[in-house]
């Protein structure tokens, strides 16, 4: 590989970087009241255990496709959207739980 490719993949990488880094400090950290909106369906449940459905999120989807910020979708559609990414993102059972925990409590919650 010659210097120019070399530097093209170099800021290629800096590019991408950068472009994760700026949606990940888009989406907020979860609060112990999100914990709270959650803990109905998910009784017991932390703003560290939203936190590290946080880190899953911005590390395995950020990877194909700009990070969707958790109020684009209402609440209930986001079980079925994890679902539909999980095997591209290769989410484990554990981690699609924790994702889909995240978004849920970021996400405007239902109408009523």
């Amino acid at each position: 590989m010659d210097a120019i490719g070399s530097y093209r993949r170099i800021g290629l990488a800096a590019l991408i970087l950068a472009l994760v880094a700026g949606c990940a400090a888009a989406l907020r950290h979860p609060t112990p009241e999100d914990a709270r909106r959650v803990s109905v369906q998910w009784p017991s449940t932390r703003s560290a255990d939203l936190e590290r459905g946080r880190v899953v999120y911005v590390r395995r989807c950020a990877g194909c496709h700009t990070l969707v910020l958790p109020g684009t979708h209402a609440t209930e559609d986001w079980p079925a959207l994890v679902e539909a990414m999980s095997d591209k993102a290769r989410l484990t059972p554990e981690e699609k739980t924790d994702v889909v925990r995240f978004l849920m409590a970021l996400a405007p919650p239902p109408a009523r």
